[in-house]
């Protein structure tokens, strides 16, 4: 009878809690860049085919300055979601097919670090692991502030300026080495179940990563100078996969690929892609409602969720918190039309509701930001504009975070079954109502991303791998 592996060991933990018995050895393979490419930002990786492939596997990475002669640095990585920032598109291909192939990856992770994790969590684990950390404070009248005692960015007594005592971007002699697990790159399958790459045989697993050739998408420098596009650049040479994995005793392993030739293994997952939009209230006067309607036709794939971001197209190169958050609009109102069917009995217009929404998407767990980063509307307090706030690092963590997260699934388990076949096209009626026009432009044509999480079942055979949905 052949051994079932989803049962031999225990899912859904990170492969040194709780360890399984008689599971083997538990190794670490820390395997060079097989290719890369300086000029177009890109590196692959050829994964040890080895065990069990476990989710604290991660990819070391590192940033350093383009000026070689350089002798102090204010730059360092960005405070929301640290290097993970820093990937522009992740792919992981299986003997030649796409298991994984998501863009902007650090979008989605904001909405799982920052509702998933205390911030103590965020401070002390992944802080450490890829440098992000993000603190708020409450002033003495009540408003929302950022806090900049209490992060890696401090302001000294007295004065206004402001310093980094850790994290500075400098020479490869001097600047952290990042760790990136691939479950924040978009093989969020990891966190639910090993992959047994034993089973591949001379089948290849390769693990290719796009960099932003632009610094200001995920580099900041707070003293508020400007940064230039290519200030920052990654050491694409220092680069590592650090990969955990499981090791099964060798009868089991013999026994499992001796069964691929009379049943192949079966892997469903969930699988997060990328749709692009456009959002545009560049000629709405402040004040006027401003209707948008999308179309994404999802060709009947299964739907567990979908993630709304507004991101600028351009980043600034001055935003403290560079170009990893989505930015509010202004007052919405939201209604979408699933297999001809609408969603919610009438549109929500309502911040708190919509705030519920990727709340519910995320298992109850809410995002733990205050409600001046998620959003700048017609109820924003008039001391939050007014001049005694209007400091940059405050301003740059203002309106961000608004990301609009809609649940699709029910009450099955499992990744087949559990989400919402797309029948049809959806419609999503999103009208929004500028309310500012700085900090943030609420006036402006950003980029509107949709993350879709779909289902997808992965067959490794004796002689072929599949890949559907």
């Amino acid at each position: 009878m052949s051994l079932d592996l989803t049962e031999y060991f225990n899912l859904g933990i990170e492969s040194t809690n709780q360890p399984v018995e008689d599971a083997g050895l538990i190794n670490v393979f820390r395997t060079p860049v097989d290719t890369s490419s300086k000029n177009l930002n890109r590196i692959t990786f050829k994964v040890p085919k080895t065990g069990m492939l476990t989710g604290d596997s991660m990819i070391t990475l590192q940033m350093v300055l383009s000026d070689t002669t350089a002798t102090a640095s204010n730059a360092t990585v960005n405070l929301v979601n640290g290097a993970v920032g820093a990937i522009k598109r992740t792919k992981i291909l299986i003997d030649n097919k796409t298991l994984v192939d998501l863009e902007r990856p650090g979008l989605p992770e904001v909405v799982k670090l920052y509702s998933r994790n205390t911030q103590v969590e965020l401070s002390e684990k992944q802080y450490k692991l890829m440098g992000n950390q993000f603190r708020t404070k409450i002033d003495e009248d009540g408003s929302e502030n950022f806090d900049t005692k209490n992060t890696r960015i401090l302001t000294k007594e007295g004065t206004n300026n402001v310093s980094i005592p850790k994290n500075i971007i400098l020479h490869e002699n001097n600047s952290k080495v990042y760790g990136i697990p691939l479950k924040y790159l978009g093989a969020d399958f990891l966190e639910a179940a090993s992959l047994p790459v034993f089973l591949l045989g001379n089948r290849e697993m390769i693990i290719e990563i796009e960099f932003h050739s632009d610094c200001r998408e995920y580099a900041v420098d707070v003293t508020g100078a400007a940064l230039t596009a290519k200030q920052i650049e990654i050491n694409v040479a220092n680069a590592e996969l650090v990969s955990t994995h499981i090791m099964l005793p060798s009868a089991v392993e013999a026994q499992e690929i001796a069964n691929l030739r009379r049943q192949p293994a079966q892997y469903p997952l969930l699988d997060t892609y990328l749709i692009k939009g456009v959002v545009d209230t560049s000629s709405t006067t402040i004040g006027t409602e401003k209707d948008e309607t999308y179309r994404i036709n999802f060709q009947n794939r299964e739907v567990h969720n979908l993630l709304m971001a507004s991101v600028a197209p351009v980043p600034s190169s001055k935003r403290i918190t560079a170009n990893q958050f989505a930015t509010s609009m202004g007052d919405e109102k939201l209604q979408l039309k699933i297999n001809g069917l609408n969603l919610f009995d009438r549109p929500i217009t309502q911040q708190p509701l919509i705030y519920q929404l990727t709340t519910y998407s995320e298992d109850g767990r809410t995002l733990k930001v205050p409600r001046t980063a998620w959003s700048v509307d017609n109820n924003s307090e008039s001391a939050m504009i007014a001049p005694t706030y209007n400091t940059e690092l405050y301003n740059d963590y203002r309106g961000g975070f608004h990301y609009v997260k809609v649940d699709f699934s029910n009450s099955n388990a499992g990744v087949f079954g559990s989400g919402t076949i797309m029948k049809t096209a959806a419609e999503i009626d999103y009208n929004i109502t500028p309310r500012v026009a700085a900090n943030p432009n609420q006036t402006v044509k950003n980029d509107m991303l949709f993350f879709a999480t779909i289902s997808k079942l992965l067959s490794i055979g004796a002689n072929e791998v599949n890949i559907s949905y």
